[in-house]
């Protein structure tokens, strides 16, 4: 894709199944909860392609959201859009014994994807580290199935 850089990625073994580390994915407005970067967040509807809704970094200005590609127990996307440009934030689960491996990858486009990503990126890299770690807790503590 034009104006693409190289995408920031994370990821955490996680020894719950998939469908835990989806349903802490799918209940948006608790994010913040997991999700140190994130001060609020909330979609129109389910996790499901096409829903809308609005992420609150902790620094920063509220941007839309747009879920593009969601498959439960296995991945989801959204973009928002900046300045003109897109932040995409892809959410993949890849099954491994006794658990799952996450990955969080998150990538700039447009004509100011390099500034986005020396700016913006900087805290996204420093933060995935950090989220990975609380959702992998989270997770494995059952906190994302229903009892």
């Amino acid at each position: 894709m034009p104006g693409m850089t190289d995408a920031i990625e994370a990821g955490v073994r996680v020894l719950a199944p998939p469908e835990a580390v989806y349903a802490i994915w799918a209940d948006v407005p608790h994010w913040p909860e997991w999700d140190p970067d994130t001060r609020q967040a909330f979609l129109d509807g389910p996790l499901a392609v096409g829903a809308r809704g609005r992420l609150t970094p902790r620094k920063g200005f509220a941007v839309r959201m747009v879920v593009v590609d969601a498959v439960p127990g296995e991945r989801f996307t959204v973009e928002c859009p900046v300045l003109g440009n897109v932040m995409r934030f892809e959410h993949l689960l890849q099954p491994v014994p006794g658990g799952v491996h996450v990955i969080h990858r998150v990538s700039f486009h447009g004509w100011l994807a390099g500034w986005l990503r020396r700016t913006v990126g900087r805290d996204v890299e420093q933060g995935l580290p950090i989220t990975l770690q609380r959702l992998k807790a989270r997770a494995e503590q059952g906190r994302g199935l229903a009892a």
